[in-house]
């Protein structure tokens, strides 16, 4: 069995709400590419920023292949 571990920070500062784009969208293309080649994810968790202004994100992935 394989594993790996993958963290990933997210900004999501500078959103044009004025243009009607409340939310941004990401491709993880290193979580992708393990996807691709067979990898599972077998757990995730998430992280917020505890400062006053909420911008960041980090998201970490347990991923398993057999």
């Amino acid at each position: 069995m394989k594993q790996k571990v993958i963290s990933v920070n997210i900004n999501i500062n500078n959103i044009d709400y004025d243009a009607g784009n409340g939310h941004k969208e990401i491709e993880l293309d290193l979580i992708n590419k393990y996807l691709d080649d067979g990898y599972q994810v077998v757990d995730k968790f998430s992280t917020v920023s505890n400062a006053d202004n909420l911008y960041c994100v980090n998201l970490t992935f347990i991923l398993q292949k057999d």
